[in-house]
């Protein structure tokens, strides 16, 4: 019992790892679930300046991205046009006090329309951002240090709307930006490949159980 205990302890580590496979050292980028809503990341500042870095954009039309402080109820100018801004440009979004909670928002100057890291913020009632730890690496010629991925969506979502051109792909590819200094909590839940992962490895390992007690 004791071996089959350490053998499912060791699968379920390796399934936690597939959900996070690599693009470029241990980052999970980009989105691995096309097709369905990111879960909701959480951001809080750890004091400080919080500087960014454009990593690169996927959208027809212009965006920009904005950082509200919702502890200081303060909001950056708006930046990071994807239409004008080269990978690896770095923007100091001025200093942020410590705990203060934010939320990250895209413009679409083209439909007018808002949408954030709160789902309740935007225009569609759905989260439109996906966090993931970035471990550093180059962007553009830029080097850039370890920090947080986020990735945004531009398009209103439609569930019965899905393939229309119009209607978000949910690939939170759109504008696609590096931050430093937040404190990120991404829900645990583990992803759908992880669990198929977890699965396929639980019933090898009652195959063997099987054949040992059968021998």
């Amino acid at each position: 019992m004791k071996a089959l205990t350490k053998a499912l302890t060791i699968v379920a580590a390796t399934a936690t790892l597939a959900a996070f496979a690599p693009q470029s050292k241990a980052d999970a980028i980009p989105y691995a679930n096309v097709g369905t809503v990111a879960p909701t990341s959480t951001f809080t500042a750890t004091g400080g300046e919080i500087d960014a870095y454009y990593y690169g954009q996927s959208a027809l039309d212009t965006d920009v991205i904005e950082i509200i402080d919702l502890t200081a109820k303060t909001t950056s100018k708006p930046t990071f046009n994807n239409k004008t801004t080269a990978a690896g440009t770095e923007i100091d979004f001025g200093t942020f006090a410590a705990g203060d909670i934010l939320e990250f928002e895209l413009i679409n100057e083209t439909t007018h329309k808002t949408f954030s890291s709160i789902a309740a913020d935007s225009a569609d009632g759905y989260n439109h951002v996906y966090a993931t730890t970035y471990s550093g690496g180059e962007i553009g010629t830029t080097e850039v240090p370890a920090g947080t991925y986020v990735g945004f969506e531009d398009l209103v979502y439609n569930p019965n709307k899905i393939g229309d051109k119009n209607n978000s792909d949910l690939d939170y590819n759109d504008v696609q930006f590096v931050f430093l200094q937040e404190k990120i909590n991404i829900p645990s839940a583990p992803e759908p490949s992880s669990l198929l992962l977890l699965g396929t490895g639980l019933l090898g390992l009652a195959g063997i159980m099987h054949k040992k007690r059968s021998a």
